[in-house]
């Protein structure tokens, strides 16, 4: 605020008589405000230095975790526990090879002569997915199609349910049409 501005004289002299303008400093009448001001006539102004603008330094924390935690290896009797133990909905049955893997089909085709939808898939990492299917194609396609595109989630247990209302998906047989599942979004959880 220049002093030799006419327009800011009857404010300046306020601030000098020790009284805040509450137009100016946003504070209600009879307010104890401090308030310094120092004339410097004679100096020529000088603006602050600009700090660079860089890029984030900090550092962020996740709240929670994507991936639940490993205590150990399964040993033979706790594999042995597990084959008789109920299956977790949503999650692919333990077979009794040594991977497991090669039970497991990644690949699915769309047969564009026949209806076919998009399906977004959430991850529980936070990617998304969407996934073109055929109407006839099933839950247990989308968990496939999960499989192919994060080689560790076959191994990770974990369920596929709707966003709203929430529904877990536990049939694996269901077609895209029979669980409502067109132009949708599904969610990955983990167990």
């Amino acid at each position: 605020m220049r002093y030799d501005e006419p327009a800011n004289s009857q404010l300046l002299d306020e601030i000098n008589t020790g009284h805040a303008p509450p137009q100016i400093l946003n504070v209600r009448v009879g307010q104890p405000v401090e308030l310094r001001v120092t004339r410097r006539l004679n100096e020529d102004y000088v603006p602050p230095p600009k700090r660079p603008i860089g890029t984030f330094e900090g550092q962020g924390h996740r709240l929670g975790a994507v991936v639940p935690d490993v205590i150990g290896t399964p040993t033979p009797s706790s594999l042995a526990d597990a084959l008789n133990a109920p299956a977790i909905p949503g999650a692919f049955p333990i077979g009794t090879e040594s991977t497991g893997r090669s039970s497991i089909q990644t690949q699915f085709e769309v047969d564009q002569s026949l209806p076919t939808t998009s399906v977004q898939v959430r991850l529980a990492d936070g990617t998304r997915l969407v996934a073109r299917m055929n109407l006839h194609h099933t839950v247990s396609d989308i968990r496939n199609f999960i499989n192919a595109s994060r080689p560790g989630s076959a191994s990770t247990p974990y369920t596929i349910q709707t966003t709203f209302p929430n529904r877990i998906l536990e049939d694996p047989l269901q077609t895209i049409e029979q669980a409502g599942l067109k132009n949708s979004v599904v969610v990955q959880r983990l167990v």
